[in-house]
């Protein structure tokens, strides 16, 4: 999987912009503010259609504007060219189009163009709560499992469902027992629960791997590192339906006075076990720093194997983020077949180095960027 070319249209700072790619290194220099990221998250975009810097896509209009553009041309070894167009208004909404069809639903995107971002923003999957975890789980198997997907949205939907009626029965004076309604909703919950539940345990025991041959390629450190999922349903698996209803029975009085649902896989405690640590509250900067490259490296690993297609990387001022010898250490680990795209504030750091022994050519924008 290749980005050949990106327009952009009244997106962050960027009125109008227009890149051409090569297949291998794309360094984009430039100060602080110029607007290096934004080429990025608008990758990001075309691939999840959303952005990984905020939840909100009014934050990315330019200044004073009312809607933006978002325009890319893949080259995939499955199907062939492929492009991919992503609209938003303040009056409209979000619209992603591929190959200048409208995608039903938005999130039918995903998977499409797989991306690998690595951002000084992402340290918190080492170093935040377990929700952040959750979601890097969620978004690697999305990717390459719709199954997974489908029912994790739809999961996500029903409890959110379940917290309203719980609230709506809370403020009633009468009838407040688990009742027919709840039994049925509950049945429905269970059912998409279980499914997310064991595709997670599948995933960790065949991510680990991969995730602890990066730390080593990566690290001078010898201990494991190991990417684990605490269920909150005790039992295993052929249990798991009968122990989440049988306790989504009995806290129902608990959930009715907090108004929300207090077990299932959405409250799941993934955590970052180095050696015999727990890496959030004991882990070293440095460590927390391999980590991260390493969890990404092992998440592109993981969809590339999964997807039978090499996937793009997104290396957001790689170089305040770590020394030299560990930024390129980390490019020379990335195959020859996958696109890079960079940011630096100094193409120094690039100069001094040769990038993969010279087998890749490499191609430097200078911001600002041409107008399209």
């Amino acid at each position: 999987m290749n980005l050949r070319t990106l327009k952009l249209v009244q997106f962050r700072n960027y009125s109008q912009a227009y890149l051409e790619l090569n297949e291998h290194v794309n360094i984009v220099c430039g100060d602080n503010g110029v607007g290096k990221t934004a080429l990025l998250e608008a990758i990001h975009y075309l691939s999840l259609a959303k952005s990984f810097r905020t939840n909100n896509d009014l934050d990315v209009l330019e200044t004073g504007q009312v809607y933006f553009q978002i325009f890319g041309k893949f080259d995939s070894l499955k199907f062939g060219r492929i492009e991919i167009n992503v609209n938003y208004s303040k009056e409209v909404g979000k619209k992603v189009f591929i190959n200048k069809v409208e995608l039903k639903k938005r999130i039918d995107i995903v998977g499409k163009m797989p991306v690998i971002i690595l951002s000084p923003g992402t340290q918190k999957i080492t170093d935040g709560g377990p929700a952040v975890r959750r979601g890097f789980i969620d978004r690697i198997i999305s990717q390459v499992n719709y199954e997974y997907f489908s029912s994790l949205v739809e999961y996500k939907k029903r409890i959110y469902q379940r917290n309203l009626i719980l609230n709506q029965y809370r403020n009633r004076q009468h009838n407040k027992k688990y009742d027919k309604y709840f039994e049925a909703m509950d049945d429905i919950i269970v059912n998409h629960a279980e499914r997310v539940s064991n595709i997670r345990k599948r995933f960790v025991n065949e991510f680990n791997p991969i995730l602890n041959a990066n730390f080593q390629k990566l690290s001078h450190f010898k201990k494991p590192v190991v990417l684990e999922v605490g269920s909150n349903i005790p039992g295993d698996e052929t249990e798991f339906r009968e122990c989440f209803k049988s306790r989504l029975i009995s806290r129902f009085q608990i959930d009715l006075k907090t108004g929300r649902t207090s077990i299932g896989p959405h409250l799941d405690n993934v955590m970052l076990v180095y050696g015999d640590r727990d890496i959030r509250y004991l882990g070293s900067q440095g460590e927390h720093k391999i980590l991260l490259v390493s969890l990404k490296m092992a998440e592109g690993k993981f969809i590339e194997e999964q997807a039978g297609e090499p996937i793009i990387f997104l290396l957001d001022d790689l170089f305040a983020m770590l020394d030299i010898t560990h930024c390129v250490n980390i490019i020379n680990n990335i195959g020859d077949q996958n696109q890079i795209l960079m940011t630096t504030t100094d193409i120094r750091n690039i100069n001094r180095r040769k990038l993969a022994g010279g087998r890749r050519r490499i191609k430097i924008y200078n911001l600002p960027i041409g107008i399209a």
